[in-house]
């Protein structure tokens, strides 16, 4: 097993560059939530969302068949026109979670029948998420949503766990749950918050972006009866490191893993561009929608949230299928596939 002392001196680096990384992203996730959402979402937001979008074809198009591809493919459409008839105001924020939920739940259960025939626990468990997400659609559709937008930047832990194995994983998972559960229960404890207030750095409502009040984006991840509590502070700015960890792992670590050999064989949906013209243009993409942020910020977090949407909601069936079918073995419908 790797230690400090025998991982390579490149390693080493990247290792330091990584824990100065989260505890500065933990620092400023208290002092400054507010300039960290705005600023981290605008300047990170699209290359994320691309980044991951890229990832996922390339990781898991190859193993979904057909008919699941293109019920997935229908729902992430109908989502999308959803909330352009929100924005467009065709539809009130009262009808617009329910509608949205309900797709979230049919693009869950689309997987339920291969999940079962994996085994009847797998199937029950695919059951007992679509029966939860529709409980909560009748209960609290608006707080559902809010659990969704947390559980959300959790996902990078799951593209590891599926990715790696043996002792590699466990290190990883080890690190993840010290990244996503340890610290973030740590802000909300309020030490840190206590700790940055006796040094006078604490300026929650300070943004670099014309963005408003942070009481105007508290309700992106904290439910209302919150906002004006301290909890409520506390818990934003663990949801906004949450963020900023999703990003890191997204831009920094998943694009490593797609090597030039993977993709030879990768059966892609979409045809995406590799090496530095994928980068070069998602750079410009990101520049782009940066500058639009400068400009309007709530406006153009409307028009982001659409892209968004596709990643976001994707990920719940790619990620049911592949905790039971790994890359070794495939999903049930491989033999179906553009063949």
């Amino acid at each position: 097993m790797e230690t400090m002392e025998t991982l390579p001196p490149r390693h080493k680096l990247v290792l330091i560059a990584a824990i100065v990384l989260v505890l500065a992203c933990a620092l400023i996730s208290v002092a400054l939530p507010l300039a960290t959402y705005t600023l981290a979402l605008a300047m990170f937001g699209l290359a994320h969302v691309i980044t991951e979008l890229r990832y996922v074809d390339g990781r898991f198009n190859s193993r979904l068949g057909n008919n699941l591809r293109l019920g997935m493919i229908w729902l992430l459409l109908l989502i999308v026109s959803f909330r352009t008839c929100f924005m467009l105001g065709l539809i009130s924020s009262l009808q617009i979670a329910p509608l949205e939920l309900t797709c979230v739940a049919c693009l869950a259960g689309l997987v339920v029948p291969k999940l079962a025939l994996r085994s009847w626990l797998w199937g029950a468990f695919g059951i007992a998420v679509v029966a939860g997400v529709t409980a909560g659609i009748a209960i609290a559709p608006a707080m559902l949503l809010l659990v969704f937008s947390i559980l959300h930047n959790l996902t990078p832990v799951g593209f590891i766990a599926e990715r790696l194995r043996g002792e590699r994983r466990q290190r990883a998972l080890c690190c993840c749950l010290l990244v996503f559960v340890t610290i973030p229960l740590l802000i909300l404890s309020g030490l840190p918050h206590a700790a940055l207030a006796q040094l006078h750095l604490l300026s929650p409502s300070v943004s670099l972006l014309k963005a408003g009040s942070l009481s105007s984006h508290l309700g992106v991840f904290v439910p209302p009866e919150l906002h004006g509590e301290a909890m409520g502070d506390r818990a934003f700015s663990a949801a906004v490191f949450l963020q900023c960890m999703h990003y890191a792992v997204v831009l920094g670590v998943l694009p490593h893993w797609d090597d030039a050999a993977s993709w030879a064989k990768a059966r892609t949906f979409f045809p995406w561009q590799r090496g530095w013209l994928f980068r070069g243009t998602v750079a410009i993409l990101g520049t782009l929608l940066f500058v639009a942020f400068t400009q309007s910020f709530t406006g153009t977090r409307s028009v982001y949230s659409l892209v968004a949407a596709i990643h976001a909601w994707l990920e719940i069936p790619i990620l049911l299928l592949a905790i039971v079918c790994p890359a070794e073995t495939g999903f049930i419908e491989v033999k179906a596939v553009g063949r």
